[in-house]
């Protein structure tokens, strides 16, 4: 399950994808973590911002976060340590909002590790399988993917497959996109 994005998210199936722009991250604040919802900043021009609770899927417009050179780094910055590193986005980098009908992703939660350094990893969870089955819609609640019902939490992507419970360490899905 691992791809350049972390161990909590990649894509399965992505000749459908569609990059908008390359904007950038927020300059300050927390990380951005790879896969969350994200929509274009009205209020900065030329960045991004994690989208809100129940925000719905616009075309063009929002998506799911992707900062595809996070790997690249100057000869003057810290270097990668592992693929832990690659799940945050760097702070006024560019990225892409990613969107594009039928494409599949998988989102993975991840335990706390302690690394053999003794770095301790903190713990992510990026989605909510509480009552979620194949076929159900999930949707964005401000900071992971959660069931929607199409109403108040709008369908962002579709589940294709789905294991472990709640928003334990052990839950993971696939989904296609739906915008």
């Amino acid at each position: 399950m691992a791809s350049d994005y972390g161990l909590h998210f990649g894509f399965r199936r992505s000749d459908p994808l569609v990059r908008e722009g390359r904007f950038k991250t927020p300059v300050g604040g927390s990380a951005l973590l790879q896969g969350v919802a994200c929509e274009i900043d009205p209020a900065t021009p030329g960045y991004l911002k994690k989208s809100a609770a129940n925000a719905a899927p616009l075309s063009g417009l929002s998506g799911v976060l992707v900062q595809e050179e996070i790997h690249i780094r100057s000869i003057y910055e810290a270097p990668l340590v592992d693929s832990f590193d690659l799940a945050y986005t760097r702070l006024d980098k560019l990225s892409v909002i990613t969107s594009g009908q039928g494409a599949k992703i998988w989102l993975h939660n991840l335990a706390t590790s302690t690394r053999a350094d003794g770095r301790v990893i903190a713990a992510i969870t990026i989605l909510d399988v509480t009552s979620v089955a194949v076929g159900d819609g999930l949707g964005w609640d401000g900071s992971k993917w959660v069931k929607s019902d199409g109403s108040t939490t709008p369908h962002w992507m579709r589940v294709t497959a789905v294991s472990g419970t709640a928003a334990t360490a052990t839950a993971y899905a696939e989904a296609v996109l739906q915008f």
